[in-house]
């Protein structure tokens, strides 16, 4: 039988400039037996144990040192304690080392399982708590002279994956699906309030928020802050979006004519979820210099940086928030989406899950 193959397909929605990866009609099921988890930050591990947990046999691997030592797991991003002190507990409850090295992990293994992001540089795999660095050439090296089948990774690479398409491996972004992307919405959502209460003298109850962007992150957003007791203002673009925040009971605004709303409103905090520039000089002069501006959205971001420090307003980019704030639940959900799209070995059926 023949085994299914992932394609790009360039009319489908697209996530920034990597394209949604989808299957053919005809579907087969996967059935993982054993996987090696290659680099990432604490939610590769999380995700590592959590894929034991379903059935799935792993080997880690990418996690040489205790601290971080090469790269960042984020610039202009929030701290995050998680990252720095959490690495030798996360291993620890494994109760098994990472593998010494790529081939060893990879050896007998049904698939490899990349981070999110895969690559930031688009020439070596995302490995911020290893010593060493892996190219994305000796990766696909490696796994095809493994045997692997099924490579699965967050906002894969178009060439990338091409290129492992091209030795007969089969690839799935779980970044694209949308089971992950409201899973992940919500730890996001969690950890951009969790911001706000460390960085502001007052609290939410009570004070004017504005949620820039009524998708996934800014809905969720939305509803947390106002179960808080924040009055709550989302800007939008649309009609029906319009129509949906207004029933929900928040504020409105045009994200098209922020600078409208800053001429009768000072925010405590304003979150943008957005990934273009919507927040440029000319609505940051607007905006008072107190007031918290937490930056959600993925490059290039909704604000000008640089226009925001000459000003000196305070912005906080916080990429790959689920990662920092909440590791464990943000690599849950990536082995959950992986099984609940491929399989894993306890899966004794298509339509059961584990």
């Amino acid at each position: 039988m023949r085994r299914p193959r992932c394609h790009f397909d360039t009319n489908c929605m697209a996530l920034g400039e990597y394209p949604i990866i989808k299957k053919e009609w005809f579907f087969i099921m996967y059935r993982i037996k054993k996987a090696a988890v290659i680099g990432g930050d604490l939610r590769s591990i999380a995700a590592t144990g959590r894929l034991r947990e379903r059935g799935c046999e792993t080997r880690l691997y990418g996690f040489r040192s205790c601290e971080r030592t090469s790269g960042e797991v984020d610039s202009l991003c929030c701290s995050s304690r998680a990252a720095d002190d959490g690495l030798t507990a996360y291993l620890s409850k494994l109760g098994e080392p990472p593998a010494p090295n790529l081939a060893s992990a990879l050896d007998g293994c049904d698939a490899a399982i990349l981070p999110l992001p895969a690559t930031s540089d688009r020439v070596h795999l995302s490995m911020p708590f290893s010593d060493e660095s892996l190219t994305l050439d000796e990766l696909i090296y490696t796994m095809k002279r493994q045997g692997i089948r099924l490579v699965c990774g967050g906002r894969l690479d178009a060439d990338f994956a091409a290129r492992c398409e091209a030795e007969g491996m089969t690839c799935f972004d779980y970044f694209a699906r949308e089971e992950f992307a409201v899973a992940n919405a919500v730890p996001t959502a969690e950890g951009a309030i969790a911001i706000a209460l460390d960085e502001l003298a007052v609290t939410l109850s009570g004070s004017e928020v504005l949620v820039v962007g009524f998708g996934r992150i800014g809905k969720l957003l939305a509803m947390k802050l106002a179960a808080l007791g924040a009055r709550v203002t989302v800007s939008a673009r649309r009609a029906d979006d319009f129509a949906w925040i207004r029933a929900l009971g928040y504020d409105c605004a045009d994200t098209t004519r922020l600078c409208d709303y800053f001429s009768a409103h000072a925010p405590v905090v304003i979150y943008n979820t957005v990934p273009s520039h919507i927040l440029g000089r000319s609505e940051l002069e607007l905006i008072p210099e107190d007031t918290l501006i937490v930056d959600l959205a993925s490059n290039p971001g909704g604000v000008d940086i640089q226009a925001a420090g000459a000003l000196g307003r305070r912005v906080i980019w916080a990429l790959s928030l689920p990662g920092k704030t909440a590791p464990l639940t943000a690599g849950r959900i990536i082995a959950d989406t992986i099984c609940d799209w491929a399989g894993c070995e306890s899966c004794k059926g298509d339509d059961k899950k584990c």
